[in-house]
């Protein structure tokens, strides 16, 4: 070993560029140290991801650290009421006890939500009353922890699977930690993060669930085993009683792969695990039909129309009371998938939600929407890593170990399915394409380093950074769309939040000074960020797009930051923009009075729940 290192260093200081690097020639030795890497590569990215991560679930501009935080005032307990619920024997839930979400069925109320977040507080339940209603953080970081490990682990199967004994160098290592990276704080996951509640806490775990339950069926593609059959089995259980559409998803997989081994093209040895996996499938799906069915008197879905929210807002009336259509899919494509549906703004952190004000389409109504962007843009690697994937997956025709992942791919697509063609846009739905990314993603990253093999040291230099430049970008922007005001803010936080965009803009040129608009009436159609003072500072508002609009919420929401005589802030702002505008020789933007019968803008005031009154 040591001459290979003298003969590689001396060819690198002729200026041959076809010679491994110094540390790729130490991985010729045992498979043992490239798995030692990979360990160690996935530990440093997952600590790192850790401080942004924490700090969005834990803090998010308070100031202080709080595991059990909670988004503002939202936080339906009803995986708690549930949780009690099930402990008492039975699933329907005390009347009133979360609010407009229940479904009334036979004279009793109950959830559409799975029960597993239920049954993992249980063990608090035991001891304790005190957690009742906030344990949303600490759940979302459980459930963070387990995709961080599930897909650690996806990744090495992937490999073993795709690329047998090759060598693992440092570029292609970084390469997957960097990948690792940017599935947990790249992504909506962080996102997930910025607003512990109920509605987070069910798509972080469908992620994690889901991811546990591909590591699991790409290991029974591998190598079937009692083992890792049953193992399979737990997890799409697992997943099948948390949410439905990655649950459906990863019974479909599982029943996919049990007709590939049946029909043989696995080869004739394997016949015989068709029916164990197929067990692996049916007994979830057999358990999640009962729940269904004690629940709403049907083995799959939900009766809609019996949902007080549906009767409380008339829903009813629009589209014939359909959530899911067709009819949909021109304005979901928009929201999610149109590259153009993004934002760049010179006011930290200069990437924001698009403004996603395309939702309704050729007379289709939508029943709720707010601000989204194209995943396209905002998860770059995840989506140029999951072309390569699918790429290598199918067009690759002499390789055996691609062909079961077709069956993958196209199980964990359909988790996105239903919400291409729901009748309701949010930004944290795009959580249900993440096992379909994580996936492809972590297929092409193989495939990529399978085709760098023989390549020369350069060349895989490149690749190592054109990849971390792709999940920078993605941090950043999803971090981004995290870190901005949400209309569940306190006090403190938009205060934060806005001494932080202060500074920043005073060494970038100034521009939120230019963001101010003083006047008597509020804005209307003000973008993200626009800060509102109303006269002399009576008032500070800050516009906030992140809040649904449709039927029953206005579009333009304003948070209040801000009130005399407490209006430091504000004065100092004010004081701060009639310089800047001065010095451009203008005036400080201002709307005048309406004039009378005119009609007011459409907007609506929202203060923190600790603001200054």
């Amino acid at each position: 070993m040591r001459t290979e290192q003298i003969e590689a260093g001396a060819a690198i200081a002729r200026g041959d560029e076809d010679v491994p690097l110094l540390d790729e020639v130490d991985t010729q030795t045992t498979p043992g140290q490239d798995l030692r890497r990979f360990r160690a590569v996935c530990i440093v990215a997952i600590l790192a991801c850790c401080v942004p991560y924490l700090w969005v679930l834990w803090d998010l501009w308070t100031g202080t650290v709080n595991p059990l935080r909670l988004n503002g005032s939202d936080s339906n307990p009803i995986y708690d009421v549930q949780g009690r619920a099930i402990m008492h024997g039975h699933l329907w839930l005390p009347g009133g006890s979360i609010s407009a979400e229940a479904f009334v069925h036979d004279g009793r109320q109950y959830t559409y939500f799975g029960v597993f977040p239920s049954l993992l507080r249980i063990p608090f339940f035991l001891f304790t009353h005190s957690l009742d209603g906030r344990l949303f953080a600490l759940s979302l970081f459980g459930a963070w922890v387990c995709t961080a490990v599930f897909t650690c682990m996806l990744l090495w199967r992937l490999r073993i699977l795709l690329r047998g004994g090759a060598r693992l160098g440092w570029c292609e290592a970084v390469s997957y930690g960097v990948l690792l990276a940017t599935i947990l704080v790249g992504s909506v996951l962080v996102y997930l993060a910025s607003r512990p509640d109920v509605y987070s806490e069910d798509l972080a775990w469908s992620v994690a669930l889901a991811c546990g339950s591909l590591f699991a069926l790409v290991g029974v593609v591998e190598q079937p085993s009692r083992g890792r059959v049953l193992a399979c089995g737990i997890l799409v259980l697992l997943t099948n009683l948390n949410r439905a559409t990655t649950g459906y998803s990863a019974i479909l997989g599982a029943l996919l792969i049990a007709i590939w081994f049946a029909t043989g093209r696995a080869g004739p040895d394997r016949r015989s695990w068709a029916v164990p996996v197929a067990m692996a499938a049916l007994v979830p799906l057999a358990v999640g039909c009962a729940i269904n069915y004690a629940k709403f008197g049907s083995f799959f879905g939900v009766p809609v129309s019996s949902q007080l929210l549906f009767k409380s807002y008339g829903f009813g009336r629009v589209n014939g009371g359909h959530y899911f259509g067709f009819r949909y899919l021109p304005a979901t494509l928009q929201a999610y998938v149109d590259p153009t549906n993004f934002r760049v703004s010179s006011l930290f952190p200069f990437v924001t939600l698009g403004a996603n004000r395309y939702g309704s389409i050729d007379a289709t109504r939508l029943f709720a929407t707010e601000p989204t962007a194209s995943v396209l843009l905002s998860a770059p690697l995840l989506v140029g890593c999951g072309i390569a994937g699918l790429v290598s997956a199918f067009m690759a025709r002499h390789k055996l170990e691609l062909k079961p992942m077709r069956l993958l791919l196209v199980s964990a697509a359909m988790a996105a399915g239903p919400v291409m063609l729901f009748g309701w846009i949010y930004e944290r739905f795009v959580a249900d394409f993440m096992p379909f990314l994580v996936l492809s993603s972590a297929l092409g990253m193989v495939a990529i380093w399978n085709l760098m093999d023989g390549r020369s040291r350069a060349r895989r230099i490149w690749v190592a950074a054109a990849v971390a430049l792709l999940g920078a970008f993605g941090v950043w922007s999803n971090m981004a769309y995290a870190i901005t005001p949400d209309v569940n803010w306190t006090h403190a936080q938009l205060i934060n939040y806005l001494e932080v965009q202060r500074s920043v803009s005073d060494v970038t040129g100034h521009p939120l000074d230019r963001a101010v608009v003083v006047g008597d009436h509020f804005p209307a159609d003000a973008p993200l960020g626009t800060l509102y003072i109303k006269g002399n500072c009576a008032a500070l508002y800050v516009a906030d797009e992140n809040t649904p609009s449709g039927l029953y919420v206005v579009n333009t929401v304003w948070s209040l930051v801000e009130r005399a005589p407490d209006n430091a802030f504000c004065r100092s702002l004010l004081k701060s923009a009639a310089s800047s505008q001065r010095t451009e020789g203008r005036s400080v933007p201002s709307r005048p009075r309406s004039p009378v019968g005119a009609k007011a803008p459409r907007s609506r005031i929202r203060a923190p729940a600790d603001a200054t009154r």
